[in-house]
Formats: structure tokens, sequence, C-alpha cells
């Protein structure tokens, strides 16, 4: 299964960021990026984190009048209303504290689905249950109210009950969205949650970034910190493969290089947080990529861990000492092959317009065929 996460915020950018615009035709399900949860009236309700952008009458690229009409259009498609994300997540603990707060939160998901039917479940992307994380500008942070260990299970399991109650046994998803790395995913009790829920998209980026002060590999398949490691660690926990999908990020992470080196995979360098460029923009860079001993921007590849990066070594050029980490067509059908092989779930990929609708939306094409060639192979 191929999943794409489409942000609301993306009407705001680009006029080509709409619902109706994305490649229906090639995609198993969508995940509508976020809603979140607001502590209302004494206890929790599911809401918008832009109402213009979802649900404006007066605006024809609104997102919900658009998810309707591909609804009707490509029938049989998944598409899920995903709550939280990494900067609203600071009610979730208190939220699941309590069986009365979970219970008003439940009802409000309840009420949301029913207003909304072309959503086919919900995706919880609560980052992260038990790892208490500071609020910040624009960020709620995750503050730890409760035993998250012990709640966040129950949260699932009666909201898999309501949903199932509600609008019959397995008519609505429930999914949610877990850590790439194990540190975070053994703060969670996935043994006893994995049960509710119908697949664990797992975060297999980020694993590295600038926020390190040395260059390191963004989505590795393989490796101490890779989507093989966490994959693995699930299982162990007994989650099934079938229920567990691997992520791809169509975004690229970046540094500046503290000098030229044989290989700059591993060195010290500073932080270009502000540098990360969308898939679009580093696969030019791929393409501009010349020899070694050539001044320019060379493309390294990581057989072993299956990663790829870009650095650039010409004085003259604006873009001189610059690492970037990213994925890249070699290491998304490593990922395609590990999928097939291990029989996961899927892919997930953050996020949809990373990708080049220019050209026919390339990397998403590529992922759909190869899950097309993985389940005609089965």
């Amino acid at each position: 299964m191929i999943t794409v996460y489409f942000p609301n915020w993306n009407i705001h950018t680009d006029s080509r960021n709409q619902v109706c615009c994305l490649p229906w035709d090639r995609l198993d399900g969508i995940n509508h990026a976020f809603w979140k949860v607001a502590p209302i009236n004494g206890g929790f309700a599911l809401v918008s984190t832009d109402h213009q952008a979802d649900t404006d009458p007066e605006d024809p690229r609104a997102h919900f009048a658009q998810y309707a009409e591909c609804a009707r259009r490509y029938p049989g498609r998944s598409i899920l209303l995903s709550v939280g994300g990494w900067t609203d997540c600071g009610y979730f603990s208190e939220m699941a504290r309590t069986e009365e707060n979970r219970a008003s939160f439940i009802r409000s998901c309840l009420e949301v689905l029913e207003a909304y039917p072309f959503f086919t479940g919900l995706d919880i992307d609560w980052e992260y249950p038990g790892i208490a994380r500071p609020a910040g500008a624009g960020n709620e942070g995750n503050p730890v109210a409760g035993d998250d260990w012990i709640n966040y299970p129950l949260f699932l399991k009666e909201l898999r009950e309501a949903l199932d109650g509600r609008f019959g046994p397995g008519r609505r998803t429930l999914t949610v969205c877990a850590g790439g790395l194990v540190s975070a995913l053994s703060r969670q009790d996935y043994a006893a949650l994995h049960p509710f829920v119908d697949r664990i998209n797992l975060m297999t980026y980020d694993l590295t970034g600038p926020w390190e002060d040395r260059t390191g590999h963004h989505t590795p398949l393989y490796g101490e910190h890779s989507a093989d490691t966490a994959v693995q660690y699930l299982m162990a926990q007994g989650v099934p493969a079938a229920k567990i999908a691997i992520g791809s990020p169509l975004y690229g992470h970046s540094w500046k290089l503290q000098e030229i080196v044989p290989n700059p995979v591993g060195c010290a360098a500073r932080s270009l947080s502000d540098g990360d460029l969308r898939w679009h923009d580093l696969i030019r860079l791929e393409r501009a990529a010349v020899p070694e001993g050539v001044p320019g921007w060379h493309a390294g590849y990581d057989r072993e861990a299956e990663a790829a990066w870009l650095w650039n070594d010409d004085p003259s050029s604006s873009g001189y000492l610059t690492f970037h980490t990213y994925e890249n067509a070699a290491s998304l059908e490593a990922k395609l092959a590990y999928i097939a092989g291990h029989g996961l779930g899927g892919l997930i990929v953050w996020e949809a317009h990373g990708d080049s609708p220019e050209e026919g939306w390339p990397m998403i094409t590529r992922t759909h065929d190869g899950i097309k060639k993985a389940r005609s192979s089965v």
C-alpha cells in the first residue's frame, strides 16, 4: 500500500497544491495532515488546524469539498484524517490520562467522521507517547501528563471499539504513526496496542539531521539506526509484518562541511536547518552531478545502508561545502524490495508535494509501480 501525507497548509504556498491535483490513480491512500486534540468545555475535541484551508465554503480550493469529489471519482481509496504531527501533540497525554477525557475525545472523533463521510478512518500521529518534549514557537511540544505506556493502548482500544460500534466492525481504518528510532519505539507498548490498529506507520526518516554536529543518513534502510532496525524491533514485539509500513521522505537534510574529504558521511559539520530542500530540487542537483576530480556537485551512495547523499567541492559555487542527505531512486527501490521481501504493509510518503508534478510525479509513480509489482508476484 502506498499512502501519501497531504498537509493542509500547502494550499497557502502553491496553487497546484490541491487535493484534486494529486495523482489519485497511483495512490492507495491519502492521510490529511493535520487536525489536533483541543481542550473544549471540560473535555477534548478533534479540531482542524486550518479551517480556511479545510472547509471554507467560499474557497473552491478548500480541501474537504475536493476530497468528497475525489472519493466519488476514485472509490476504494483510503482517506484518513491524521491527528497531531510534530507541532500539535500538546494535549494527547492529558486527553489519554483518564477514561472521561478519552471518551470526550472519542465522541468528537465519531462526530467528525460522520460529518465528513469521505474519511475512511483516522491516523493517530502522537509524537511521541512517553517522551516529554518542550513547547516552542508554534509548537505545542509533547508534555507527559500521565502513564502514556498504559494510557496509549487504552485510548486506541476504546477508539477501535467506538469506531466498530458506530460504523460496523472493520468499516473504519485506524492507524498510528511511530518513530523510526528504537529509542522512541521502546517508550510505547506496541505488543499491547497493535491488535487495535490496522497499520503502524514507521517514520523512518529524520533518523539524523542538522540538529547533529556530524553528517549522517537521513533515511537509511540498514544500519544501527535504520528502517530495518525499527521493523525488526516491532516484529520482536509481536507486530505482524503486514501491519508495518516504512517511510520515505521527499525532502532532504543539509549541513555545511568543515572541509572537503573523500567520504563526507559522518564528518564534522554545522547545521543548515534552513537549507533543507524538497526532492524535486535535490534531483536537479543529482542530475547535474559531476565525476570526482571535477569541481561541483557529487552524488554518493552507501550500498550497505542503501542511502544517498550529495556534496559540493567547488569553491566558486554558492553550495560549496554543502552536504545533503535524501531519498533517491536507488534508495527508494531498495525500500520497495525490502517491503516485498518482508511482507510489509507498504510505504508512507511525507509528503506529496516534495515530488515533481511537472514531471508526472516520478517518485510516487515509481512507488506505485513497485508496490503493484510486489502484489502481482504474491
